[in-house]
């Protein structure tokens, strides 16, 4: 993820730890009363987990052009109160680090050889932030209806449903996100259209729940360590 693709979209992976995914095999519809019902049951699924891990591909339209990238990710909850870490690598199209210990949000980009540090209160106002720390529930900041038919035309299947969420209040990065999910409540793939009409589209696999010890200092050390190489410039914004 390019530092400019990374302004634009960091909020959205934020979002995504509670939405994995794997390969999409079908579309059954649902009505809007279901369709909360299930979103709901999605939150809960997941605010339960005290880690998981995954592998995934990402790729972003825009017009004619289409950016590819992939790494892995993990998500910890510490445990005694303490903010949970997130951690994303990307290996493809450059090695690249974003990393939220719950205090601070740091950005290293190897090619560039700079790490950007800012605070992680910063993204308390934020939708999909406030979703990811657990303080807020989908469902207060999203209206949940149906998916566009565009998102959903020539997929068959029984036991793959689609959510369109659409921002109650008007989100600056956010127009709608569409959540294809199992009846386990396993999500399959999440597309995001922003107000300029880009698609990023997010596909997950080798999905690992609560492998990590829960509490543990030596795996909270390991996650929050970046190992910059030396000559790193670090920019605090």
């Amino acid at each position: 993820m390019s530092n400019l693709l990374f302004r634009k979209y960091f909020f959205l992976p934020l979002f995504c730890f509670a939405l994995l995914a794997a390969d999409l095999r079908g579309v059954n519809a649902a009505s809007e009363t279901e369709l909360r019902q299930q979103v709901e049951k999605i939150q809960q699924l997941y605010r339960s987990q005290t880690s998981f891990s995954f592998d995934f591909r990402q790729i972003t339209r825009s017009g004619r052009r289409d950016r590819h990238g992939a790494g892995s990710s993990v998500f910890y909850r510490p445990g005694n109160g303490s903010p949970g870490i997130m951690r994303w690598n990307y290996t493809e199209p450059d090695k690249q680090i974003i990393l939220n210990d719950g205090k601070q949000l740091s950005v290293y980009t190897e090619k560039d050889k700079q790490v950007l540090i800012s605070s992680s209160a910063e993204l308390e106002s934020d939708i999909t932030a406030s979703l990811f720390a657990g303080n807020r529930n989908l469902t207060d900041d999203f209206d949940v209806q149906p998916a566009q038919s565009r998102f959903v035309s020539g997929v068959a299947g029984q036991d793959i449903r689609v959510a369109q969420l659409v921002p109650r209040k008007s989100h600056g990065q956010i127009k709608t996100v569409h959540v294809w999910f199992d009846s386990k409540s396993n999500i399959r793939k999440l597309v995001m259209e922003d107000h300029f009409d880009t698609l990023t589209e997010l596909l997950f696999n080798n999905i690992k729940f609560n492998e990590l010890p829960a509490g543990s200092a030596k795996v909270t050390e390991e996650l929050v360590r970046l190992d910059l190489p030396p000559g790193t410039e670090v920019v605090r914004q």
